[in-house]
């Protein structure tokens, strides 16, 4: 059998204009599998676990694994002080979020949007573990830079969902929440002065204005609902400048 994959690349030609290339195979082992196009091959998906499909050290992932070390070191010790990932650990960690973000962005192209937001999930938790736990701090910034990144994909899945579950309240609140958490992200990281021109809020903002487009939600609609949401979260701070900006609104017309 040759190793050859040129008759299936030519079967599935690469098109740089139509965006991700994404589709589901049945896989020999009869375990359905996502294939994603890129200009040089294919990229191959277990849709399922790790999407290599290997099982490191007998755990689903390596974050499963490295959190049960984690775990035990705490149980041995009665603290986690002095449990460390080393970098050949952190390099490790990196490369599974390689994979996940593969899978992520195939199955958002896919619209199977709450799949995604477990592997953007994922994702967030291995941050979350080099933050804690890396040995060098460099190997924690290395990919703490992705932190917003990931999240603005988790947001527009999560909004995308709420569409899907004819929630257009709830895709709104989302997307609001949503831009506050990342807002405060880019302030933890000292670059507050990038959020207003930052890639992620031109991403939230144009998913706002596509929904409030779709489905015919006036400024004053929007305002309405998360003020109600404001309200239902008891958070007395933002339903006093949501009310300003609703009167504000009145003495303009």
């Amino acid at each position: 059998m040759s190793d050859d994959i040129s008759s299936v690349l030519r079967s599935w030609a690469y098109e740089d204009q139509e965006g991700l290339q994404v589709r589901e195979i049945q896989g020999d082992d009869g375990r359905p599998k996502l294939q994603l196009r890129v200009d040089l091959g294919i990229l191959q998906m277990e849709r399922l676990g790790r999407p290599d499909g290997t099982r490191p050290y007998g755990c689903e992932s390596l974050l499963e694994y490295y959190r049960s070390q984690a775990e035990r070191h705490r149980r041995r010790q009665g603290w986690y002080e002095g449990y460390q990932l080393e970098p050949a650990d952190c390099a490790a960690l990196r490369q599974e979020s390689l994979q996940y973000y593969h899978r992520r962005i195939a199955l958002m192209a896919l619209q199977e949007y709450g799949r995604a937001i477990a592997d953007a999930d994922h994702n967030l938790q291995i941050l979350d573990l080099l933050k804690a736990f890396a040995h060098n701090r460099e190997d924690w910034l290395a990919s703490e830079q992705y932190r917003a990144f990931i999240l603005t994909h988790r947001i527009q899945c999560l909004a995308m969902q709420h569409l899907v579950d004819e929630d257009v309240n709830g895709a709104l609140v989302g997307v609001d929440e949503g831009a506050r958490r990342l807002k405060e992200i880019f302030a933890e990281e000292d670059r507050l002065e990038e959020w207003e021109e930052s890639a992620e809020r031109a991403t939230l903002e144009d998913l706002r204005r596509k929904v409030e487009a779709r489905y015919q939600i006036s400024y004053r609609q929007r305002l309405h609902i998360l003020l109600d949401d404001a309200l239902r979260r008891e958070d007395p701070d933002t339903a006093a400048d949501l009310r300003a900006q609703l009167r504000e609104l009145e003495m303009d017309e």
